[in-house]
């Protein structure tokens, strides 16, 4: 799995961040924020070298019939509002 995001050296040492998306189909009723961008491995060099609308065309949810949720659910936040 790659995370698509931006490195940049600040004058605090280091930083990353990580391009958010829209709410995964699988996980959008139990969690309906943004979610981080999943790259496909024939989308990297894309995302590395490609244009402005290159980049905002990879910003977009991962294929759900692609993906599985094991286990509890946000587990440190059972009985608490989200």
């Amino acid at each position: 799995m790659t995370l698509a995001g931006f490195w940049q050296n600040t004058a605090a040492g280091p930083g990353f961040t990580v391009v958010p998306c829209d709410a995964y189909e699988l996980v959008a009723p139990t969690y309906p924020r943004a979610m981080m961008t999943i790259l496909e491995p024939g989308d990297i060099d894309r995302w590395l070298r490609g244009s402005y609308d290159d980049i905002v065309g990879l910003q977009r949810p991962y294929d759900a019939e692609r993906m599985s949720v094991r286990g509890p659910v946000f587990p440190t936040r059972s009985g608490r509002e989200q």
